[in-house]
């Protein structure tokens, strides 16, 4: 893999998100129709899919874009050579005629090239890392931003974080991304191969759970960590070094 460090991470949280049952709109609202055809999509009853309210008064959040807007603005700007913004994202929108990748760039006024990638579902906090390793020059960084806020969710059996993860990686750095792939992770020559194992069933589950570790002190200079993914029907995983974790530049945001 080629050499990816992480030399800044934010992460935006919602701390209380409304999710109102999409029965309980009019059957031709527009956002009761994104969720029937959801509910068509996962197998199960329309009554058990609730849509995530906006923000009082927050057109971006309207939009569907404001947990992206404020982990890239707590993330801070990029370097002055071409940086590229990458946006990871699963699952409908709450306005489906908007784009989230472009109103961001367009709001925030991004002075380089953006990537939006779908479809990694679960996986995206993880085999994300394989495109990036070939797509991120050797001599530059990118900006990843990856996001698990969805507009509809099932939540008797979905739990999603409701959060953005923002990454600025650079050919050098405090957290160094050794290894990723599908399925179970290698356990290596040693029993415990790993100082600290992050795990959850989202894309933004384990990098919250190292961003705490970081925060608290818990993961020393030199220890590794795997931060591994385990959806419903795949599983994933990326495997980082801390090299200098007390050269990292954190911020946390919550909405």
């Amino acid at each position: 893999m080629t050499n990816l460090y992480v030399d800044a991470l934010a992460i935006t949280v919602r701390s209380l998100p409304r999710l109102k049952p999409a029965t309980a709109m009019h059957r031709t609202h527009q956002q009761r129709q994104v969720a029937h055809l959801v509910a068509m999509r996962h197998g199960v009853p329309e009554a058990r899919i609730k849509v995530r309210q906006p923000a009082d008064d927050d057109p971006a959040d309207a939009g569907d874009f404001l947990i992206t807007q404020r982990a890239l603005a707590a993330l801070g700007p990029p370097p002055e050579q071409p940086h590229t913004l990458y946006l990871v994202r699963s699952g409908p929108l709450l306005d489906p005629m908007v784009a989230p990748l472009t109103a961001t760039v367009h709001t925030m006024g991004w002075p380089g090239d953006e990537v939006g990638i779908s479809h990694l579902e679960e996986q995206g906090g993880t085999l994300v890392f394989d495109m990036l390793a070939w797509a991120v020059p050797t001599d530059a960084g990118a900006t990843v931003i990856i996001v698990d806020d969805p507009a509809y969710v099932d939540d008797t059996i979905e739990k999603p974080a409701f959060a953005a993860v923002a990454l600025r990686l650079a050919p050098t750095g405090a957290l160094r991304i050794l290894a990723c792939d599908e399925g179970r992770p290698p356990l290596g020559p040693k029993p415990e191969p790993y100082a600290h194992v992050f795990s959850g069933t989202g894309p933004c589950d384990a990098w919250l759970e190292l961003y705490a570790a970081l925060e608290s002190g818990a993961v020393e200079r030199g220890e590794s960590a795997l931060l591994q993914t385990v959806g419903r029907e795949r599983q994933g995983w990326v495997h980082v070094e801390a090299v200098r974790p007390d050269l990292l530049h954190m911020t946390d945001v919550r909405i």
